[in-house]
C-alpha cells in the first residue's frame, strides 16, 4: 500500500468521512480491508461507534420531522439509513474476522487440514468454511494453499514438507533459544528469538 493510499484509508479519515458523508467512509473502509488483513481480522470499534452516532443523528432528525419539520425527513433517511448500513457492514466484518481467526487457529496452530473438523470448530456449515478458506487463500492468508474437494481438506505445501529449522548465529546465551508467541492480530503462533521482530505471516501484525 503506497503512502497516498495509507493516508486515504487511515482510520481517522474513514471515521471522518462516515460522519460527514457516510458512503465515502464505507468505500474507504472496503478499500482498506482489501489491502490490510488486520482491518478484517480486527474490526475497528470506532466504526461501530460511528454507526451509533449516525443512527442517533437519524433519530433526532426523525423526531424533528414528526414534530412539524417535514424537510428533516430527508436528513433522517440519510443519517439513519447510513447508520444502519455502517452497523450491518461492521457487524458482518466482525463475524468474518472471528471466523478467520478460528480458521487460523485450527490450520496453523493445531495443524488441522480436515475442513469438516475446521468447520465444526468454527461453528459454521461445511460449505461456508470452504468458501471462507478459499477467500483466505485468494487474499494471501495461506500462501500456496488450495482446497482438495475430494479429500475435503485444505492443502498447504509448506506444511507438508517442512524445511529443517536452522537457528541464526548465536550472539549471546539469551538469544540461543526461540520462544513461541501468539499473534495479537490473528492468534497464529510464531517462533521468535528474544529481541527479534517480524511481520506475522498471516495478518502482517508486527511481532516482537
Amino acid at each position: 500500500m503506497n503512502n497516498s493510499m495509507q493516508r486515504q484509508t487511515a482510520w481517522g479519515w474513514i471515521i471522518f468521512w462516515f460522519i460527514v458523508f457516510w458512503p465515502i467512509g464505507l468505500v474507504l473502509l472496503i478499500r482498506r480491508q482489501k489491502t490490510d488483513k488486520q482491518a478484517t481480522l480486527k474490526c475497528n470499534k470506532g466504526v461501530f461507534i460511528t454507526s451509533y452516532i449516525l443512527m442517533g443523528l437519524g433519530a433526532i432528525y426523525f423526531l424533528m420531522a414528526v414534530s412539524g419539520q417535514p424537510d428533516m425527513f430527508i436528513a433522517f433517511l440519510i443519517f439513519g439509513g447510513g447508520g444502519v448500513a455502517v452497523y450491518l457492514y461492521a457487524r458482518k466484518t466482525k463475524i468474518k474476522g472471528d471466523h478467520y481467526r478460528k480458521y487460523i487457529a485450527m490450520v496453523v496452530n493445531s495443524n488441522q487440514r480436515s475442513i469438516d473438523i475446521i468447520a465444526n470448530a468454527a461453528g459454521v456449515p461445511y460449505n461456508v468454511a470452504v468458501n471462507d478458506l478459499q477467500n483466505m487463500i485468494n487474499d494471501g492468508y495461506f500462501s500456496g494453499a488450495y482446497i482438495d474437494v475430494q479429500q475435503r481438506q485444505i492443502v498447504i505445501p509448506q506444511f507438508q514438507q517442512p524445511q529443517p529449522y536452522q537457528a541464526p548465529p548465536v550472539q549471546s546465551p539469551v538469544q540461543s533459544q526461540p520462544v513461541v508467541i501468539s499473534c495479537p492480530g490473528c492468534g497464529a503462533n510464531s517462533r521468535l528469538f528474544p529481541g527479534q521482530w517480524v511481520a506475522c505471516e498471516y495478518c502482517d501484525t508486527i511481532l516482537q
